[in-house]
């Protein structure tokens, strides 16, 4: 004999109903165990003439409080307002940039938040939750890939921790963990969905990184030659003698990726050789990484971690190559 006690359907000698193994898959076999109280052994009576049909596409998922199929961002309510992104397989938060990598959307199927830019993993907690380490990892349903919103929080239906900035620190590529509740800041996050964003390709970003979008410009050395930047070679960027109508003289800042571009060379921004490891400085292949964030601030173009732009050497001659420093105390930087 059975009856329901809570979400456990319990029989005389305090045995459950239980998904054997935890495994959430088509045929998977019911037995009777030990109480332990997780998903496995959780059930819900629903009456047939109460049914609900499940949400189509575009429908509100009211248990997990997503909408079915419908892209969106999720931005962390730290000042920065940085999106969840991926390094690797790791969940991070960045810089808006546009890539299909900041995007998920809730698969009614198999219950997961899926990465629109690879629709084969979803959110995971790492070692099939044994880490507090969030990840991307292929679909497999298991308890450690439910999550559902509520209240500003994104929480793992089995475990209750939630989406968490690891130390609450607001920077370029933090790790994203998953942590017991506390409801501060790093745990709060927003919903934007895709289909609700306004594009203004003409903003104006000289509030927060100095520039308005999409305007080209000369990047002019104040050494007293008054040199310009330049591409030499498709890559590499060095000092040269101003020439009208040159566009490998001329960057715009891009309002999608943050990034400065080439007017030449667009698939192409300002980039810390070796993924930051170099001082060298060269255009590469647009990756809003940090070391393609850079803000003018007063007379310095200064990157994400506080390097800036500089004439290698203070040398004021043609050819000259531009490299990342420290900060100068006594004025504008070379």
């Amino acid at each position: 004999m059975f009856k329901l006690k809570g979400d456990n359907i319990v029989n005389e000698r305090g045995k459950v109903l239980d998904v054997a193994g935890g495994n959430d898959a088509e045929n998977q076999n019911i037995i009777v165990w030990n109480l332990h109280n997780k998903m496995n052994q959780r059930w819900k009576i629903v009456y047939v003439d109460d049914d609900e049909p499940e949400p189509k596409k575009g429908e509100l998922n009211k248990d997990f409080g997503l909408y079915v199929e419908r892209p969106f961002h999720v931005s962390t309510k730290l000042p920065s307002g940085r999106y969840l992104d991926t390094i690797g397989n790791n969940i991070v938060i960045k810089t808006p940039n546009g890539f299909n990598t900041q995007q998920w959307y809730f698969d009614q199927k198999t219950r997961t938040i899926k990465s629109v830019g690879n629709s084969g993993k979803s959110w995971d907690i790492k070692n099939a939750g044994k880490s507090n380490n969030l990840q991307v990892w292929n679909t497999n349903s298991g308890w450690f890939q439910f999550f559902k919103y509520e209240v500003e929080n994104f929480v793992n239906i089995h475990s209750g921790k939630v989406l968490d900035v690891a130390g609450a620190k607001d920077a370029e590529g933090q790790n994203v963990i998953v942590w017991k509740r506390h409801n501060g800041n790093n745990q709060k996050w927003t919903i934007t969905y895709v289909d609700s964003v306004k594009i203004d390709t003409n903003e104006d970003f000289t509030g927060t990184w100095g520039f308005t979008a999409n305007k080209p410009f000369y990047l002019r050395s104040k050494l007293p030659s008054r040199r310009v930047m330049e591409v030499t070679g498709g890559r590499n960027l060095v000092l040269k003698r101003a020439r009208k109508d040159q566009e490998q003289q001329q960057f715009f800042f891009d309002s999608t990726t943050k990034t400065i571009k080439s007017q030449k060379f667009k698939e192409k921004s300002l980039d810390i050789q070796g993924g930051g490891s170099s001082k060298n400085m060269q255009i590469w292949t647009t990756n809003a990484r940090w070391f393609q964030l850079f803000k003018f601030e007063g007379e310095y173009l200064v990157n994400e971690k506080g390097l800036v732009l500089e004439v290698q050497g203070n040398k004021d001659a043609e050819n000259t190559n531009l490299i990342v420093g420290t900060k100068s105390k006594d004025g504008a930087q070379n």
